[in-house]
């Protein structure tokens, strides 16, 4: 029986081009490996500048271009930082990362943010620098005290045009998004239909990276309100010692607070916000939050979303066990006050 034989250069460069351009990113990345004429064609910033707008609809925005294309190789090298998700897998932060620098501006950063329903994107943003309260290029004594307060203070990022707390149906070019599944299963719905990515971009290094879990991580309804449910996304980040903080670990955590309007079903995104919390559920400060932000730019990647997940549930069991402890100790001191009160009384 002969033997077909396909010779690739038997095809134009054209066609292998568009034969390349309907590949997903692992794929073409793969296919680049195989020969000089693929590599050669894999290396067209075209293809993965399509790959990353289809991947995240915000590095289609008029205000990303400069962003991610100030380098030759910007949109390869987004697509593959921010499309696994980031592990804490290392054991030994203090070896793993590079020296951190002791103050980060926020400037230093770009955020592109991206929420799904369905595999749709329904809302699209991209902040050129962390919004925070002060501007790090003044040297003023007022700056500089605000500066240093905004350090030291907990640390939240709430981007402005994605949160919509008192619109109507239709106001301001938005829409209700309506919901496919039956109204007793709110919560599976939200969790199996709503998907978020939060990419972080160092825009000095072109270092990126997907602070989000891509799936919610927990989904609750608040009782008390009238159809509101908060989403939570994130991961865990390994950090190094001299943050000081327990077990050496910290959650990035992205809050989406949404609304459901029960009669027919629509769904309104109000608020979605981040902030970095320690095993103690504590929030990080301002400076410590900005230094492990970069530092989750370096830690592992992982397509297994299971594993990613899996680092969640440790994390909140330690979180869990410090609070029982120091519940404990608070139950012991109480005690011991009131026994040492009983014993002088008497």
């Amino acid at each position: 029986m002969e033997h077909l034989k396909c010779d690739l250069k038997c095809l134009s460069r054209d066609i292998l081009a568009d034969i390349m351009a309907r590949l997903d990113g692992s794929t073409l990345a793969s296919a680049a490996c195989t020969c000089s004429d693929l590599r050669g064609i894999a290396r067209n910033q075209r293809l993965w500048k399509q790959l990353c707008n289809s991947t995240w609809p915000s590095t289609a925005l008029d205000e990303a271009q400069h962003l991610i294309s100030s380098s030759t190789d910007g949109f390869r090298r987004f697509y593959a930082d921010s499309y696994p998700l980031i592990s804490n897998d290392h054991k030994d932060a203090n070896n793993y990362f590079p020296i951190q620098p002791t103050l980060i501006s926020p400037s230093n950063f770009a955020l592109f943010i991206d929420v799904y329903y369905r595999e749709k994107c329904t809302t699209s943003s991209v902040l050129d620098g962390i919004p925070m309260e002060t501007d790090f290029g003044q040297d003023d004594d007022t700056t500089t005290g605000l500066m240093s307060w905004v350090l030291n203070c907990p640390f939240k990022v709430v981007p402005s045009d994605i949160n919509d707390e008192d619109i109507e149906d239709g106001d301001d070019g938005h829409d209700f998004i309506s919901l496919v599944g039956k109204a007793d299963d709110r919560c599976n719905e939200l969790k199996e239909g709503i998907r978020l990515s939060w990419v972080l971009l160092d825009k000095k290094r072109g270092k990126a990276g997907n602070l989000s879990s891509w799936k919610p991580l927990s989904v609750k309804k608040i009782w008390a309100s009238n159809g509101d449910y908060i989403l939570h996304f994130g991961c865990i980040i390994p950090v190094q010692e001299r943050l000081q903080l327990p077990h050496n670990l910290a959650k990035c955590l992205i809050v989406a607070r949404c609304n459901i309007e029960e009669k027919h079903g629509y769904l309104r995104s109000k608020e979605v916000s981040m902030h970095i919390e320690d095993t103690s559920g504590a929030y990080v400060n301002g400076g410590k939050s900005l230094i492990i932000l970069n530092q989750a730019l370096y830690c592992s990647r992982s397509n297994n979303r299971h594993a990613v997940k899996k680092g969640y549930i440790q994390f909140e069991g330690r979180k869990q066990e410090i609070i029982r402890k120091k519940k404990l100790e608070e139950t012991m001191a109480d005690w011991l006050y009131c026994y040492d009160v009983a014993i002088h009384n008497l």
